[in-house]
């Protein structure tokens, strides 16, 4: 029996940060290069879509308590349920490394920094790993207080770059004949991989999590709209042309005396993505655990990183909407993880339930 460890405020923090890291690197090339600005619809559209894929995750947990989406699948399936744990730990560490692929990629066009990606990487996973050997709680824990600087760095910003909004650069809804409206539907649900983080931790939250899953799901798809009216208000047209056009909008912000608050934004995304590499980290390395019996979790985390570096240093062209990173083939999966196999164990168990039942009405007609 799994004890409760994180609180639901902590969960909050780590689901929260999760959807950050992907939000604060959107821009056109998420949308095939179409105008963003119809994707303020597609954040609304989310809002709802999440609310009804999280269904068949949140009821089978909630049933199910304290075991976690792998151990019920085992519990159903018996053996067969190693399959569904085997694929979970291989989408956590799909997820890893397209996390690390942005990092790689934001990192060349945007940062620039005095070291090779490859040295900055590396030290970023061996971070991870060290993060994800101490265990949940220690993640949980460092998420919150990452999170409150998060906070507090776009509330600073959106007061900056408010009165740089030009607000003739909005235009109409569907003003293209070229919506980016089902493109960036698609492409937020492709990133969804809170869903089945929810399914791996609620069984080790204290407290109301199905409040922080309301207030997390309404707050995320809150903020995405918001850095879209931002984007597009400032940079207008410009959007089509930037890679990361939430950080070419953040580089203009400054209050007072304070300028280069873009550098805030920077430290603080990069510390997201240590905390997401970590979290994935520790939960793929879980998910072989379970397979592999009581083994050594850590030596299971030592052995993704290492994959992780050896892919680094292999492999020159890390794309990030290309090959597994494809946004088609990371929604197909990511619905698969988020809301059909969690709905196919909950039919599973609800047949079995009836048959225990009809059985035991069977042995007292006799």
């Amino acid at each position: 029996m799994r004890s409760k460890i994180i609180s639901v405020g902590q969960l909050f923090s780590i689901l929260v940060i999760n959807r950050l890291v992907i939000s604060m690197t959107f821009g056109s090339f998420s949308v095939n290069g179409k105008d963003i600005w119809d994707c303020l619809l597609s954040s609304v559209l989310i809002l709802l879509l999440t609310f009804v894929l999280i269904i068949p995750v949140y009821k089978l947990c909630a049933k199910n308590s304290p075991l976690d989406i792998c151990d019920i699948s085992k519990f159903i399936l018996g053996k067969f349920g190693n399959i569904i744990t085997i694929f979970y730990g291989i989408y956590f560490a799909l997820v890893c490394a397209h996390t690390l692929a942005i990092f790689k990629v934001f990192t060349e066009n945007v940062m620039n920094p005095p070291i090779s990606f490859v040295v900055l990487s590396t030290s970023m996973i061996i971070f991870s790993c060290y993060a994800a050997s101490k265990g949940i709680e220690a993640i949980a824990r460092s998420s919150a207080i990452i999170l409150g600087f998060i906070s507090i760095a776009l509330v600073f910003l959106g007061f900056s770059l408010f009165k740089t909004i030009d607000f003739t650069n909005f235009k109409p809804f569907f003003y293209h004949e070229d919506s980016s409206l089902v493109d960036g539907t698609i492409f937020m649900l492709s990133r969804m991989s809170c869903i089945p983080i929810i399914g791996m931790l609620m069984s080790m939250v204290v407290g109301r999590v199905k409040n922080g899953i309301i207030l997390w799901n309404i707050i995320v798809c809150f903020l995405m709209a918001v850095s879209i009216f931002f984007i597009t208000g400032i940079l207008g047209d410009l959007t089509t042309t930037r890679l990361f056009p939430f950080y070419t909008a953040a580089s203009v912000a400054k209050i007072s005396k304070f300028e280069n608050l873009d550098a805030i934004y920077l430290g603080l995304w990069t510390a997201g993505v240590f905390i997401k590499l970590s979290i994935l980290l520790n939960l793929s390395s879980e998910c072989i655990r379970k397979v592999l019996g009581k083994k050594n979790t850590k030596l299971i985390i030592i052995i993704f990183g290492t994959v992780l570096i050896i892919t680094n240093l292999s492999v020159k062209i890390f794309n990030i909407s290309s090959g597994v990173f494809n946004t088609k083939f990371l929604f197909i999966i990511t619905i698969l993880a988020s809301f059909v196999i969690p709905l196919f164990l909950l039919v599973c168990k609800k047949i079995s339930n009836k048959k225990i039942e009809e059985g035991k009405i069977s042995q007292r007609s006799i």
